[in-house]
């Protein structure tokens, strides 16, 4: 039996009839459609089942051909329907199944090559099970009933056997070689592997990377001078560094003590003159010229010297510049080269014991030009009247190409940020907030500062600008900081009267707007420990500036506690008896003097301060205040608005209650008695309670319970709230 097949196909080829014994007809009958279903081969193709036809002829022993040769096969035991589930029934009825399955050879070899070159297989071949043979060797040859002679082979008149056709089997032919098989495999697996490890690997270190940078807090940025502190120095009276010099303070001392500072806390030094003055430091006010230093601090090499070495600890220098009366006028200005003959003839007379005639020629001197008679008579009439109040003198008329680049203030800006100054304090601006040229003025000095680089100015300039809207928004645009003086004299209730004027006021309106600079001491001001006669009070109100929204400001020798110099001797100096040298102890490092021994400071020395026990707490809290949002933050937005995060709580006698707060955080609370008496209070209507940060050390770390809150006279400390 022929098909045509496909070049690309192999087939195998079955013949057309095959003789079978009764025994082997019987066989077939027998064999119901569920064992053909169950067939191991899957190229057995099932017939369809036969019809219930009463098979007369039973399975019996007969010869069994082999058709391809013709040669009977020995007779051997057929099994039957009745010993085929024996022990050896199985067997037997495979082993008749298998030697049906022997190779065709009345079939032309020449069909298929694949056929004929598979016949000569061995005779173990001939011996496996049908599929293994279909499976691998597609030349055997396999008999089954043609379809068409089932219904002879069921009729029972028939008595003929029925026709078996041969069944040509096409399977495709596999391509020989695929080209993938030549690839190198073992490189590819490897490639592969390496390859996702090393991705893996990458993956690993960048998240490893990115936990590691990453913050483990997200607390809000600010600049350098928002929410930091400064200290405020006056050069003379810090340290002399002099041996066997003048006793008066200089650039030397301060570098010497600027590790000291840096263990405080400090971010910004603040220095209040170091410009020449006639009669300095009596009357460091009285400024001759903005660009020099003054000879009794050092040299302008001793300046630059301070200025590396206040930079490498990370911390910023400020200048305080004299404005008024060194400038009169933004308009017409001239450098005042007229001393305040006030001033001067009080120092001449009382301080210096100078002849009636050494006076007059040294004023004449220094604030007329010569061949000027009317300016001289003038300078003599106003050197006369010393107990009058004093006035302002009168301008002179200056070309207006001093206003931009020319202006006096202008050059000192350019001169000073040239040597490394990181800020300026523009004391006396208020003078200047009625002048057209004002807002223009402020602008161009704003511009010469550079990024980094801040303006301060006090709470009165902005003030005197209210009633000028080009002023005020020049100032609300271009100063950074507004210098606050907190009057602390009057009371509990006086403070928060002063802090929310402010904190509800016109600079918090804005997140943009200037950041408040708290100035609780300062060079025109008692000192606090004399102001108020309680003990441990210096340290408890600085404690207090620390807690308001903004910039605190400490007045060196405040954290200490130093009182005003209280000497007779120098009654003529009671100006200035705020800046009495610095109490210098030997574990602030270097020596424990002011001056060296057997040298005379121009002012007394400041006493050892009071016993208190608040020692140490002013660092403690710097370093509270650096670490933590609730407390350097200016303001928080709420409601499309900005709002101080500072409440004062409680301030009835004598005791005040300050709490800053900021969204999910803990809340810190400032509790502080400065009155005479120790206070019990109960606050639980405010509070319930948390345990102390910062504080004595009788109660550093401890729990507090607003319940029965005792506070001893002048003592301070801050409570973190529990959540």
């Amino acid at each position: 039996m022929n098909i045509p097949k496909s070049d690309g196909l192999l087939s195998v080829v079955l013949p057309s009839e095959i003789p079978s014994s009764a025994s082997s007809q019987q066989l077939f009958i027998n064999q119901d459609q569920q064992d053909e279903e169950a067939s191991d081969c899957p190229l057995l193709t099932p017939s369809p089942p036969p019809p219930a036809v009463q098979i007369n002829n039973s399975l019996e022993s007969a010869p069994i051909y082999r058709p391809l040769e013709g040669v009977p096969l020995e007779m051997i035991t057929t099994p039957t329907l009745e010993n085929i589930n024996e022990e050896d029934g199985l067997n037997a009825f495979m082993n008749l199944v298998n030697s049906s399955c022997k190779p065709l050879h009345d079939e032309p070899s020449s069909r298929d090559p694949m056929v004929e070159s598979s016949t000569s297989g061995s005779s173990s071949d001939t011996n496996e099970p049908v599929c293994a043979q279909l499976l691998t060797q597609l030349n055997t040859a396999y008999q089954h009933l043609a379809p068409d002679a089932q219904a002879l082979f069921y009729n029972q008149e028939n008595g003929g056997k029925p026709p078996l056709v041969g069944i040509q089997l096409v399977v495709p032919k596999s391509p020989k070689d695929y080209r993938f098989m030549k690839w190198n495999w073992p490189l590819i697996r490897k490639t592969c592997f390496w390859s996702l490890m090393s991705v893996l690997a990458g993956c690993t270190a960048l998240v490893i990377g990115v936990l590691a940078t990453m913050p483990k807090r997200c607390d809000p940025k600010v600049e350098w001078w928002q929410g930091n502190v400064f200290y405020e120095i006056f050069p003379a009276s810090f340290q002399d560094s002099s041996k066997g010099g003048d006793g008066i303070g200089d650039l030397r001392g301060i570098t010497m003590r600027l590790d000291y500072l840096k263990r405080l806390g400090v971010r910004g030094i603040r220095l209040n003159s170091i410009f020449p003055a006639p009669h300095y430091p009596e009357y460091y006010s009285d400024v001759s010229n903005m660009t020099d230093i003054n000879v009794n601090l050092g040299t302008l090499k001793d300046f630059e010297k301070l200025v590396h070495e206040i930079h490498r600890r990370n911390m910023s220098l400020i200048l305080d510049l004299l404005l008024y009366p060194y400038v009169k006028t933004l308009e017409g200005e001239e450098m005042a080269t007229m001393i305040n003959p006030n001033k001067t003839d009080k120092v001449i007379r009382e301080r210096r014991a100078l002849t009636k005639d050494s006076i007059l020629e040294d004023v004449v001197l220094q604030s007329t030009q010569p061949g000027s008679i009317q300016k001289v008579q003038e300078t003599l009439s106003m050197v006369s009247s010393t107990l009058e109040p004093f006035e302002e003198p009168r301008a002179l008329p200056v070309s207006s190409d001093l206003i931009g680049n020319d202006h006096p203030i202008s050059l000192a800006i350019k001169t000073w940020l040239g040597r490394g100054v990181d800020g300026f304090y523009l004391k006396g601006l208020e003078r200047y907030v009625h002048e057209n040229n004002f807002p223009s003025i402020l602008s161009h000095w704003k511009s010469l500062l550079g990024p980094r680089k801040i303006l301060i100015c006090h709470l009165d300039a902005l003030n005197a600008a209210m009633h000028f809207d080009s002023s005020r928004n020049a100032i609300l645009t271009r100063i950074d900081l507004i210098d606050v003086a907190l009057r602390v004299s009057n009371g509990t209730e006086d403070i928060k009267a002063q802090v929310e004027s402010i904190t509800k006021g016109i600079l918090f309106e804005k997140a943009s707007y200037p950041w408040v600079h708290w100035s609780i001491g300062g060079v025109d001001f008692r000192r606090i420990a004399s102001s108020i006669n309680v003990k441990n009070a210096s340290m408890a109100v600085s404690l207090l500036a620390l807690m308001l929204p903004g910039t605190p400001s400490i007045f060196y020798g405040d954290e200490k506690g130093i009182l005003d110099c209280e000497c007779e001797d120098h009654q003529d100096l009671a100006h200035l008896h705020n800046l009495a040298p610095m109490y210098w102890e030997k574990k602030d490092g270097l020596d424990d003097k002011f001056t060296s021994v057997g040298v005379t400071a121009w002012l007394p020395e400041a006493s050892k301060p009071l016993e208190t026990s608040l020692i140490d707490t002013i660092a403690e809290m710097i370093k509270l205040r650096s670490d933590t949002p609730p407390i350097y933050v200016k303001a928080i937005a709420k409601d499309n608005g900005i709002i101080a995060n500072c409440d004062i709580r409680y301030t009835k006698d004598e005791i005040i209650v300050i709490e800053r707060w900021y969204p999910r955080r803990n809340s810190y609370v400032f509790v502080a008695n400065l009155g005479n008496e120790s206070k019990s209070k109960d606050l639980s209507s405010l509070y319930y309670g948390g345990h102390v940060v910062v504080g004595p050390a009788n109660r550093l770390k401890q729990d507090v319970f607003f319940k029965e809150l005792n506070v001893p006279p002048g003592e301070a400390f801050i409570i973190k709230l529990d959540k």
